[in-house]
């Protein structure tokens, strides 16, 4: 996990440094961690760029009351929503319609690589090499939050360019290596504009909202 070490004389702008209201030391509309909740689902922003945010659910996915557990596709890391019985294409499809605001989901570009020696570990490269799709998990090089109650849950990111790895994401903030054929669970991440937000502070307790 990162470490950042910041400048002791930094201003709050606001929070008292609690989980429902945390310090924020930088413009507020950066929205970068904060909460936001579309229909019943509760989502956090892990990426800004621009007016487009990236939201990563704040769960498992859950179907009919059930951590779905699904394979991540037949053959390799290569995210497809073209190709059935994969986690893309369910992800782009049952899922995506099944979704009470899926108008306001964008197609956004995600990255979608492997990460081993054969690219020395590079993270640029794993970030750098995209896929556009609507639905897709995270990936290996992204800020991850986990406050350790989700474990084992897929990235899209490849352990080589030839195997049948990827990488889940463990409770304990860790990384482990699963075939792409053996089920796990998912937490799907989501592009919005941020403009469509007018309600709420971001907190847990008043997550951003649509008006």
């Amino acid at each position: 996990k990162p470490v950042i070490r910041l400048n002791g004389n930094i201003d709050l702008r606001s929070g008292d440094g609690t989980i429902s209201s945390p310090y924020v030391i930088e413009d507020e509309s950066t929205l970068f961690g904060s909460y936001v909740k579309l229909g019943n689902d509760m989502w956090l922003v892990y990426n800004v760029n621009g007016d487009n945010v990236k939201l990563i659910l704040d769960n498992y996915l859950i179907v009919d009351g059930i951590e779905l557990e699904i394979k991540y596709s037949t053959s390799n890391y290569y995210h497809n929503d073209t190709v059935k019985n994969s986690l893309a294409y369910y992800l782009n499809n049952d899922y995506f319609n099944s979704l009470s605001y899926k108008d306001v989901i964008l197609n956004d570009s995600w990255s979608n690589y492997y990460y081993s020696d054969e690219i020395g570990y590079n993270y640029s490269d794993v970030i750098n090499t995209k896929i556009d799709t609507k639905v897709s998990v995270i990936s290996i090089g992204d800020v991850i939050f986990n406050d350790n109650s989700l474990d084992k849950f897929y990235t899209n990111t490849g352990v080589n360019s030839t195997d049948n790895l990827i990488y889940t994401i463990n409770g304990n903030g860790t990384t482990s290596r699963r075939r792409v054929n053996y089920p796990s669970y998912v937490v799907p991440t989501i592009s919005i504009n941020k403009n469509i937000l007018t309600k709420g502070t971001g907190s847990i307790d008043a997550p951003y909202e649509m008006g």
